[in-house]
């Protein structure tokens, strides 16, 4: 029973692992299209810019490296994200393993006892035959010493039927 139980549990870790992992996707869906809708958004007000550079030269200068910064940002933001996900995913598959091993040993456990129940099965049944042995022993050393009796109760009616014979004469 306690095997179900663990199995049970491991499936419930599982089923929940693979709804956090869903809604991390999700997640990363969302903040993409945001991201999508950014670079919409600067793209529009650049062409809005170059529509109208010739009203205001320094001011697009200054807008330029504002964007500039911006995007730096995002590239940033983008680089930590990755990170996050490799190390998700190198504690994904580190759980995994851990899982493994835990199989791996509760199996070698559980093969220990069972071949200890056979050795002890095994005992069992060696002691019961020598017990037989010792018993079988017995009756055949009883037997022997009632017919060893019998033999001299008949030695000695056969001496005293002589004797009794001899008295006679």
């Amino acid at each position: 029973m306690g095997k179900e139980e663990e199995q049970e549990e491991q499936e419930e870790e599982e089923e929940e692992w693979e709804e956090e992992e869903w809604e991390e996707e999700e997640e990363e869906q969302e903040e993409e299209q945001e991201e999508e809708e950014r670079e919409e958004e600067e793209r529009e007000e650049e062409q809005e810019e170059e529509e109208g550079e010739g009203e205001g030269g320094g001011e697009r200068g200054g807008r330029e490296e504002e964007e500039e910064g911006e995007e730096g940002e995002e590239e940033e933001e983008e680089g930590e994200e990755e990170e996050g996900e490799e190390e998700e995913e190198w504690e994904e598959e580190e759980q995994e393993e851990e899982q493994e091993e835990e199989e791996r040993e509760e199996e070698e456990e559980w093969e220990e006892e069972e071949q200890e129940e056979e050795q002890e099965e095994e005992e069992r049944e060696e002691e019961e035959r020598e017990e037989e042995r010792e018993e079988e022993e017995e009756r055949e050393e009883e037997e022997q010493e009632e017919e060893r009796e019998e033999e001299r109760e008949e030695e000695d009616e056969e001496e005293q039927e002589e004797e009794g014979e001899e008295e006679m004469v």
